[in-house]
């Protein structure tokens, strides 16, 4: 879904308008060239500005990397906070799972940003690692609002949740990685065969058999 920005033909932007119009420019260049190959005069070449003037938003090419980074992810973040409240678990990841991926479907340089992106810079590979995390956490901090699980006993609740987020969040995003690629599928399937592959074991393995 397109970005709505500031028109820029009425005049002079503030400097969070031009802000804002730099980081969706950015993001369309950092999602079709990766952060090696996009460079800051491509960006500002996209968002209709000097270099300099670039320059004065953002000190060097990893900070910008880092905003849109930041941007994406907190985006990913209200998805999902937004939604209603449910006592029904099964619901509630069903809930979860469609946000995500209807996420995807709208924010499709978010995603490729976020999730496809493979930086060689150190400090772009740790902000790649904290959303990783970010979205594990969000995962686990959910897993332990449902009914006990059948943990081994040498295995912590708290290790394990993180333990079963893992999976859940990577099975999920091979999942989207595939579905990059096949997105004539509509989000409901995807959201549907998600469901039937993670939360039915997932269910099961909790003691809550509820499809």
């Amino acid at each position: 879904m397109p970005r709505k920005l500031p028109d820029q033909s009425k005049g002079r932007l503030s400097f969070s308008e031009r802000r804002a119009v730099i980081l969706a420019a950015a993001s369309e260049v950092l999602a079709a060239n990766g952060y090696e190959q996009a460079s800051m005069r491509e960006i500002a070449k996209a968002s209709e500005v000097t270099t300099p003037v670039l320059y004065d938003h953002f000190r060097s090419k990893i900070d910008l990397y880092l905003a849109v980074v930041q941007h994406h992810a907190q985006e990913l973040v209200v998805s999902w906070s937004d939604l209603p409240p449910t006592a029904d678990f099964s619901e509630l990841f069903k809930q979860r799972t469609k946000a995500f991926f209807s996420w995807i479907r709208q924010n499709e340089d978010g995603w490729r940003i976020l999730f496809l992106d493979s930086p060689r810079d150190p400090v772009a590979i740790r902000a790649h690692q904290q959303v990783r995390d970010l979205a594990v956490e969000a995962v686990a901090r959910l897993l332990e609002t449902l009914p006990s699980a059948k943990m081994p006993g040498t295995v912590d609740a708290a290790g394990a949740y993180l333990a079963i987020a893992a999976h859940v969040t990577g099975a999920g995003n091979a999942l989207a990685t595939w579905w990059w690629d096949n997105r004539e599928i509509p989000t409901e399937t995807i959201v549907e065969l998600n469901y039937e592959l993670v939360w039915n074991g997932l269910g099961s393995f909790l003691g809550e058999r509820m499809a």
